[in-house]
């Protein structure tokens, strides 16, 4: 009976441990998020598939941070965005905000504004740009354990230098 219980919980340690739903990305991998927007992960991280929803959203980690980029539909105003996504992680993970907006411009043509945030176990920074042309608004989500956030900064910024929309080709 114990070897049965040895196999059985052996077993699914290792069908976990081979079906985690994190795929390790080879350095310089292009993700696509959608058809117009793409960004290449930091060297170390690994993409997580059930962090995937295709054409609109991809996310990677790395030890106890998250980058995801998103992309949806928006009929709005940049500013209008902004203000409906402090709303929501105020009222989902009772965030504070770091000071007021900054402006972001990158080598690739994407501009919009970031914002840092702290909640109870976690920091982050935003990034949004959006394009009126095309009513299309592109998130960017930094995200680390409290305290940890300084040493992801430097890699989550490379990965927003990274990201290329239909009008950054």
């Amino acid at each position: 009976m114990l070897l049965f219980v040895f196999l059985y919980v052996g077993f699914w340690l290792i069908w976990d441990g081979h079906v985690s739903g994190k795929e390790e990305v080879r350095p310089g991998t292009t993700i696509s998020v959608s058809d117009s927007v793409s960004f290449v992960p930091a060297g170390g991280w690994s993409l997580e598939r059930g962090e995937i929803t295709p054409g609109q959203r991809s996310t990677v980690t790395s030890g106890s941070s998250a980058f995801s980029v998103s992309t949806s539909t928006w009929m709005g105003t940049l500013e209008e965005h902004t203000a409906r996504e402090k709303k929501l992680l105020q009222a989902g993970s009772k965030a504070h905000l770091y000071g007021n907006d900054q402006s972001f411009h990158t080598g690739n043509g994407l501009t919009g504004v970031k914002f840092s945030y702290f909640a109870s176990k976690v920091e982050g920074i935003l990034w949004i740009a959006y394009d009126p042309g095309t009513k299309t608004v592109v998130t960017l989500s930094g995200q680390s354990a409290q305290g940890t956030l300084p040493a992801a900064a430097s890699q989550f910024q490379a990965m927003v230098d990274s990201v290329r929309t239909g009008a950054g080709e």
